[in-house]
C-alpha cells in the first residue's frame, strides 16, 4: 500500500529532475518525522502498548518505502 504522500513526493522529484537519493532523504524524513516522532512520544509516555504499535508502525513504513523503491527502479535521470 502506498500512501498518497509518497505518491507525490516520487512525482514531485521526477518532476523537477530529482534523482533517486533525493527521493530517499525525503521518504527517510517523512518517516522519521511521522512514525519515528509518534515512537519518541509513545516511549516518552511509557505506554508499551503504544510503543510495541509504533514500532511496528515504523518497521512498516521502512518496509514499503524499501519495497517501493525496489519496485520504482532508478530514475533515469539519476545515471547522468
Amino acid at each position: 500500500m502506498i500512501s498518497e504522500v509518497t505518491l507525490n513526493t516520487f512525482s514531485h522529484a521526477q518532476d523537477h529532475g530529482g534523482s533517486i537519493e533525493h527521493w530517499a532523504m525525503n521518504r527517510a524524513h517523512q518517516i522519521v518525522v511521522h512514525q519515528g516522532m509518534r515512537l519518541v512520544e509513545a516511549a516518552q509516555s511509557l505506554d508499551r502498548k503504544q510503543t510495541s504499535a509504533n514500532t511496528y508502525a515504523l518497521r512498516a513504513a521502512i518496509m514499503e518505502c524499501l519495497i517501493e523503491a525496489m519496485r520504482e527502479g532508478p530514475h533515469p535521470m539519476a545515471a547522468e
